[in-house]
C-alpha cells in the first residue's frame, strides 16, 4: 500500500480513506460513507475520485472505490430508515459511477454482485404535490432565497424552468414502505429545458465550498437521464392528477413525447471548492452517459440571462 499522490496543496477529508496501489487510486469508502449524505465529505466519493484522478494527470490509470456492503440492510434495526435511503441511493451512484465511467471506475464487489440490480427497473420518481416551501423562507443568506431570485430572472428564457424538482426513488409506487434513495427529501434546486435539453443546475450560495457537489450533480443528472430514457417514470397516478405543480407535467409530457434528447448539468456557483478546476470537469464530460458538465458563477448566469 503506497500513499496517495496528491500534487493540489489541498487537505484530504479523514472521511474516506485514501492509497495509491501501482497506477490505481484507491478510495476506501467505511460505514459511514455509505449512509451519509451525498454532499457530506465522508459520503461524496465520486467527487473526491475525480477531483484526484483528474488533477494529478499520468499519475493514476484507474479509480478502485473499495467498500464492505451492509448485511440484511433492509431489515429493521440493522440500519435506520434515514440510513437505509442513503444506502439504496449509495448502490444506484455506485453502479452509475462505473457504468458512466467504465474505463477508469472499478467498484469492488460490483454492485451487481450483492444488490439485484434488475431492481432499478422497478424504480419511479416522486412529483410535486405543491408549492415548494422552500419559497416561503425570508431568510435572504439562505440558499433557498438565491434560488427563488435566479427563477425569476430565469422566467422567458426557457420553454418552461422551475425549482425544487423532487428526485426521491420509490419500489413501483411512492409511499413511505417503498422509498429507495432517502424517500423524498432529495431535490433538484432549478432546472430548465429548452432546445430539447433538460439543464439541471446545482446551485450553492457563496460561503457552501464542498466537493460534495459534484456527487450530488452527478446523482440528479444520472435520474433525471434516466427518466428521459424510460428506464425511471412517475408513477401511474400522476397521469390522473387534477392539479400539477412546478411545471411536472409539461416535464413529463416533455419526456413521454421523447422531446428531450439530452441532460446538462451545471455547477452554479461565485466560488466552489478549489479542487474543482476545470480538469475536474474535462474529466467529467468523458462519462458514456453523454451527459454534458459545466460550471459557471451565478454572477455570469444572471449576466446571461438579462441580455
Amino acid at each position: 500500500m503506497e500513499t496517495v499522490v496528491d500534487n493540489s496543496g489541498y487537505p484530504l477529508t479523514s472521511g474516506i480513506g485514501f492509497h495509491k496501489e501501482g497506477r490505481n487510486l484507491v478510495l476506501t469508502l467505511n460505514k459511514r460513507s455509505l449512509v451519509s449524505n451525498m454532499q457530506s465529505d465522508a459520503g461524496a466519493f465520486e467527487g473526491w475520485a475525480l477531483c484526484l484522478f483528474a488533477n494529478n494527470p499520468g499519475i493514476y490509470e484507474k479509480i478502485l472505490i473499495q467498500w464492505n456492503p451492509i448485511e440484511r440492510f433492509n431489515k429493521e434495526g440493522i440500519i435506520t430508515d434515514a440510513e437505509r435511503g442513503h444506502y439504496y441511493r449509495f448502490l444506484y451512484r455506485a453502479y452509475k459511477f462505473q457504468d458512466n465511467y467504465p474505463t477508469i471506475v472499478e467498484i469492488q464487489p460490483a454492485v451487481s454482485s450483492v444488490f439485484d440490480v434488475d431492481e432499478f427497473k422497478d424504480w419511479v420518481l416522486n412529483y410535486p404535490n405543491g408549492e415548494s416551501r422552500e419559497s416561503q423562507k425570508s431568510n435572504k443568506n439562505a440558499e433557498a432565497h438565491l434560488e427563488r431570485e435566479l427563477l425569476e430572472i430565469m422566467q422567458g428564457a426557457f420553454d418552461y424552468c422551475d425549482h425544487q424538482l423532487p428526485a426521491g426513488l420509490f419500489f413501483k409506487d411512492v409511499s413511505k414502505k417503498t422509498a429507495r434513495c432517502s424517500g423524498g427529501l432529495g431535490q433538484i434546486d432549478l432546472w430548465s429545458v429548452r432546445n430539447r435539453s433538460l439543464n439541471i443546475y446545482e446551485l450553492k450560495n457563496d460561503v457552501n465550498l464542498s466537493v460534495g457537489i459534484i456527487s450530488e450533480l452527478i446523482f440528479y443528472t444520472n435520474v433525471m437521464n434516466d427518466f428521459r430514457m424510460h428506464r425511471f417514470n412517475y408513477p401511474a397516478e400522476f397521469v390522473r392528477k387534477r392539479k400539477f405543480y412546478r411545471h411536472s407535467k409539461e416535464l413529463y409530457d416533455s419526456i413521454s413525447k421523447d422531446e428531450i434528447s439530452h441532460v446538462n448539468g451545471i455547477l452554479l456557483a461565485n466560488n466552489l471548492h478549489p479542487r474543482i478546476t476545470g480538469r475536474v470537469i474535462d474529466l467529467m464530460n468523458q462519462n458514456a452517459a453523454q451527459i454534458t458538465y459545466s460550471k459557471q458563477t451565478v454572477n455570469d448566469f444572471i449576466s446571461l440571462l438579462r441580455r
